[in-house]
């Protein structure tokens, strides 16, 4: 299903609006006109296409806040064990995503923005973060697959990790993971990218996700030009906020 931009975020606007009355300092006051605004500058149908999705994509747009901590931490990655790398998230979210289901395979991609109430409090969670992404690296094996009597089998994952630039010379971390599930038949496979930036009140996360059944690993060309809609994307939320 295809959902076009033209989507009545007036509807969606008002319906969170009815939450945003005594929202506390974690979160900002996200009135209709300003998620209205925030739509119109977030990740696109074409710009996910140009990354790698299909035409016969969904879509989805969604706006999210809490009273207390945030409606969904930031994601980093996944360590021997199970144990799960987050960062501190905003107690607003706004998020937009294009996924293509194609078989027993999917591809999607996602901007999400942490609205902080102030850029202090975006400044300490960037900080943390920063901190985290540094334990995203090496072999880890995650979760076991498939537990038999007394056999474990665990999948493997390879991370890696570090620090980009603007053309301005702003910093943005990324993170990639690859994990491969070979059986004697079929092999599944998991590959993401992942940036974040920020800026002002701001925590910028985008992630690309290939996974499934012999999936396609991430092209060197898509992580490139991932990186540039990072920066393009991170650029027109400033023009648009700051």
């Amino acid at each position: 299903m295809n959902l076009p931009r033209t989507l009545s975020v007036s509807v969606i606007a008002a319906t969170i609006a009815l939450a945003m009355s005594s929202l506390p300092a974690q979160a900002a006051t996200l009135s209709p006109a300003v998620v209205a605004d925030a739509y119109s500058v977030m990740l696109t149908a074409s710009q996910a296409q140009a990354l790698g999705v299909g035409k016969g994509y969904s879509a989805d747009f969604t706006v999210a806040t809490t009273t207390k901590g945030t409606p969904d931490a930031p994601w980093l990655c996944e360590l021997t064990g199970g144990t799960g790398i987050e960062g501190q998230g905003a107690g607003s979210l706004l998020t937009s995503t294009f996924a293509e289901l194609s078989g027993d395979k999917i591809f999607a991609v996602d901007q999400k923005i942490h609205w902080y109430a102030n850029e202090q409090s975006a400044k300490k969670a960037y900080d943390t973060i920063v901190k985290q992404v540094k334990r995203c690296v090496g072999q880890q094996l995650g979760d076991a697959s498939d537990v038999s009597g007394e056999t474990t089998n665990f999948v493997p994952s390879i991370l890696t990790n570090g620090t980009k630039k603007t053309k301005d010379g702003d910093p943005y971390l990324w993170i990639n993971s690859k994990t491969i599930d070979s059986g004697a038949t079929a092999s599944v496979s998991e590959y993401d990218y992942t940036t974040v930036r920020t800026f002002g009140n701001f925590i910028q996360i985008m992630n690309s996700q290939s996974e499934g059944l012999d999936a396609t690993p991430l092209t060197t060309k898509q992580i490139a030009t991932f990186d540039k809609m990072t920066v393009s994307l991170g650029d027109a939320w400033e023009a648009k906020f700051m």
